[in-house]
């Protein structure tokens, strides 16, 4: 941030549709963002360094973006071919996830990590909330946490509204990028660093969603740039390099279970059970990756590959155990080629992007929340994912509960939007 003959240097702290915001010399200015900027996808990001000159009497103009020494990209899941521009000239990346998440699910960090290193950046994990789970849960999570370690620079288990002091010294004097999930606690996270570094007890205000990247400016040059929360840490095309790096033991033996949905637990057909069984992976290993789902890399032992079944034009014939009710699930009954939900609680699980692909990595609980009948007739239950809010469509099966069915279907009219005596006077 220094002065020039053409203007003065100043680093992009936050932007809104066709002005920006920048930080110089302990203050923000509002700047007009050239058109040639606007138009051009990521041309512009929270971090960069811009050339600025004044226009008039308090006014001011973004002249041109200086070189960037880093960019921290992400993808886009619904245009496979896009990459998202989160921050520019970040040196330090910090991820962040919940006790829960990380006792139940995977694939958030490690996808961070590999982010990182094709920024060139170091990386940092923060598991948040950690006082809202018990004891046992926080001894199995420092079991899982040995995977992590060897992934990144800072593993640190703690609360949002703590100062962690081995955090602070992990991102003091640097340019950091803070990523994670919605409520995942990001946000307090950066007030209590801000406040470690000023040497300050943490505030408990509680503060504003993100909407959009946004720079604070911290003690000793320290600048965090807070993002909005995305779920889905997508990256396209991941190189065996990359796999290598963050699954060193699963991923050197190579790629397909059975199964794309494969939890590597206890399905037919599962390699990575195969290879525990023949010594190929070591338990202690194997029980860190337990739960990664569709996160983990697939893998094969042998050289024979095991066909994939595509759900898209295949029956669908494995028996599940329903994770919102407990019921064991048999294909027999449905009256259908294709078991999708659970007939008992009508419950079923957010696999797929498209029916059948089984591409999803959300794998929340799909609930019933309504029904419809489709052309012909025949009924279908609208499902909505509790993780993602996702909605589905699938047709009813042969032996689903019907009186589940119809109450679901009745709901609606046991609280009408209006009072039922103004029905006599239409």
């Amino acid at each position: 941030m220094k002065t020039n003959q053409k203007g003065f240097h100043a680093v992009v702290a936050n932007i809104t549709n066709k002005q920006c915001q920048l930080h110089f010399e302990h203050k923000l200015i509002d700047c007009l963002i050239p058109g040639s900027l606007i138009s051009n996808k990521n041309s512009l990001a929270v971090g960069d360094r811009a050339e600025v000159s004044m226009s008039g009497p308090g006014q001011y103009r973004l002249v041109s973006i200086l070189p960037r020494k880093t960019a921290f990209f992400r993808g886009n899941r619904r245009s496979p071919e896009e990459d998202i521009l989160v921050a520019a000239n970040a040196q330090y990346l910090l991820a962040v996830v919940t006790a829960d998440y990380l006792l139940n699910q995977a694939g958030y960090l490690e996808t961070a990590v590999i982010a990182a290193r094709r920024a060139g950046i170091k990386a940092g994990l923060f598991i948040s909330k950690c006082d809202l789970i018990g004891e046992r849960a926080k001894t199995l999570l420092h079991d899982k946490l040995t995977i992590y370690r060897g992934l990144s620079d800072t593993v640190v288990m703690g609360s949002s509204h703590e100062v962690n002091r081995e955090l602070i010294q992990a991102v003091q004097g640097k340019t950091t990028v803070v990523i994670g999930d919605r409520g995942c606690g990001k946000t307090a996270i950066i007030q209590a660093i801000l406040n470690g570094l000023q040497g300050n007890a943490v505030r408990h205000e509680k503060m504003p969603s993100t909407h959009g990247s946004i720079l604070h400016v911290g003690a000793d040059e320290s600048l965090l740039i807070d993002t909005p929360g995305f779920r889905n840490f997508v990256l396209h095309k991941i190189t065996e390099d990359e796999r290598n790096h963050v699954f060193p033991e699963i991923a050197r033996l190579a790629e397909d279970c059975h199964f794309r949905s494969c939890t590597h637990v206890h399905e037919d057909g599962c390699q990575v059970v195969e290879a525990l069984r023949t010594g190929h992976i070591k338990r202690e290993r194997y029980d860190a990756y337990q739960g990664m789902g569709n996160a983990a890399p697939k893998l094969k032992v042998s050289e024979k590959k095991v066909p994939k079944i595509d759900y898209r034009h295949s029956a669908c014939t494995e028996s599940f155990v329903c994770k919102a009710c407990g019921t064991l699930v048999v294909p027999d009954g449905a009256g259908s080629r294709h078991r999708n939900h659970c007939p008992k609680c009508l419950s079923s699980i957010h696999v797929d992007n498209k029916p059948g692909d089984r591409a999803s990595l959300c794998n929340g609980i799909m609930e019933p929340v309504s029904v419809w009948v489709r052309q012909g007739g025949e009924w279908a239950i609208i499902h909505r994912c509790r993780l993602c809010g996702a909605f589905s469509s699938n047709r009813v099966a042969a032996d689903d509960n019907p009186l589940l069915l119809m109450s679901i279907a009745v709901k609606p009219l046991s609280a009408p939007p209006f009072p039922l005596n103004n029905i006599a006077s239409l």
